[in-house]
């Protein structure tokens, strides 16, 4: 696995009174966190760029979606990667973006989209002892479905009740419990299943697979087009495929897989503004898409990513400059 190289990053306090706009040929992304997909996804870009001679310097910064998204609006900033549902809270002023100002709320009106990713994602990790194949079979167990107060909860209610198992009427034992405690529990035998968010693999998941046998519980891919009438902006939402092969090497072979898992989840966007300059626009996504399989080969989370899901699900334009390169492949007509 290639290691990320640290070249590539220069510590930038970015602040929304802080740095002005970066010349042509510099790019500062924001991602969620030091430690989240986006992040080393961009530090490999980053590097992709400055191997490539196209004299475009990218900087990633840590400032996450929220703070991001403001300071691309700004110019202070270039690039955010925001959940396709969180882009169009902001640009409704819903959200985390209520208390945004008016002048702000047109700013995001004003973005377009280079490409979308999907890493991260809510996966359902159950005992094999509690014998639960499929979402139908959760009836009667009990599974712990995120914090109190979270939307994992409130998604998972909505997609268990399309599968025929209604949560709230108790046809399982959901409860809100955030996943570390609840894999305690399915280690002594007194849950049979929990919900965790992240990457593959899971750090979480990885520990409770040396402790008991594990495997994924998915949904019905058939269910996603019922699922998305359920739930708030769930247009955006999407059921992610991650091959037998994938999680068979990311977990040494500890967690029972049969077939492909899917995950629910939503596209995580890359954000610019719509003034970016088209010849710009078209080399980022170039650079990007064609040096894919660098990026893949990094880990498991990022081998996930590919072209079949670039447009899917998103809820801003696409760029004029990257539409042309996607064009040019045949992704857009």
């Amino acid at each position: 696995m290639r290691k990320f190289l640290a070249t590539a990053l220069v510590a930038l306090p970015v602040g929304l009174g802080g740095v002005g706009t970066a010349s042509a040929a510099e790019i500062i992304f924001s991602a969620v966190g030091p430690t989240t997909q986006d992040y080393q996804m961009a530090v490999a870009w980053s590097n992709l760029l400055a191997e490539s001679g196209s004299g475009m310097k990218m900087t990633v910064v840590d400032n996450g979606s929220v703070k991001g998204l403001r300071q691309v609006a700004q110019g202070q900033a270039d690039i955010v990667a925001i959940g396709a549902p969180h882009y169009k809270d902001a640009t409704q002023k819903g959200g985390k973006f209520k208390e945004d100002p008016d002048n702000l709320v047109e700013m995001y009106k004003d973005m377009n989209v280079l490409f979308a990713i999907t890493t991260s994602a809510a996966q359902y990790v159950a005992r094999v002892d509690a014998d639960v194949a499929d979402i139908p079979g959760f009836k009667g167990k009990t599974l712990a479905i995120g914090r109190p107060g979270g939307n994992a909860g409130r998604v998972t209610t909505a997609l268990f009740k399309v599968h025929g198992i209604d949560l709230e009427a108790g046809d399982a034992d959901g409860q809100y419990l955030k996943y570390q405690p609840a894999l305690e529990q399915m280690a002594n035998g007194t849950m049979d299943a929990t919900l965790v968010w992240g990457g593959v693999p899971h750090a979480a998941v990885d520990n409770a697979s040396h402790q008991m046998n594990l495997r994924f519980v998915s949904p019905d891919p058939a269910k996603l087009a019922d699922f998305r009438k359920t739930i708030t902006n769930g247009e955006y939402y999407v059921f992610q495929e991650v091959p037998a092969e994938i999680l068979d090497a990311a977990y040494e072979g500890r967690v029972k897989v049969e077939g492909p898992a899917y995950f629910w989840t939503f596209p995580f966007m890359m954000v610019v503004r719509d003034d970016m300059p088209e010849d710009k626009a078209y080399d980022l996504v170039k650079t990007f898409w064609e040096n894919i399989e660098t990026i893949n080969g990094m880990s498991p989370a990022l081998a996930l990513i590919n072209k079949k899901g670039a447009l899917e699900a998103l809820s801003a334009d696409v760029h004029p400059g990257a539409a042309r390169y996607y064009r040019e492949i045949g992704l857009m007509q």
